[in-house]
């Protein structure tokens, strides 16, 4: 597991969407924009799911997720690993997350992503290099 820097923190926590990618067991690409994301720690994101549909099915068939985004703050893309949760203390927290920040979402399962690299986004000498 990584753990991000201040810098790619404040990206993330300022930007309002980020875009998940996921693929099938058998490869199929899938992207969808997000906005019920946060931070628990460092090294791990939640993403609430209300509205995922091959999302989740892809999540379940191939654990790897990508997340990309560009704010204000500028962006980056991470890499992870994700678990499915619908019914334990991972879930109850997202729900009471919905409940406060955005009552009209109710979830469906909790996406817990342990980050396991970071890359660039932005033009560089090196775009799309890995930094973590």
């Amino acid at each position: 597991m990584v753990a991000l820097t201040q810098e790619m923190k404040d990206s993330l926590t300022g930007t309002k969407i980020a875009f998940l990618a996921t693929a099938s067991g058998d490869g199929v690409p899938n992207v969808v924009p997000i906005a019920a994301f946060r931070l628990v720690d460092d090294g791990t994101m939640l993403i609430s799911d209300q509205y995922f549909n091959k999302t989740l099915k892809n999540m379940k068939e191939n654990p790897v997720i990508a997340l990309s985004w560009w704010g204000e703050a500028g962006g980056f893309q991470l890499k992870g690993t994700v678990t499915i949760h619908t019914d334990d203390e991972v879930f109850r927290t997202n729900v009471a997350w919905m409940k406060e920040s955005w009552p009209k979402f109710v979830p469906k399962s909790a996406a817990l992503v342990r980050i396991t690299d970071v890359f660039i986004v932005k033009p560089d000498k090196e775009p799309g290099k890995k930094i973590l």
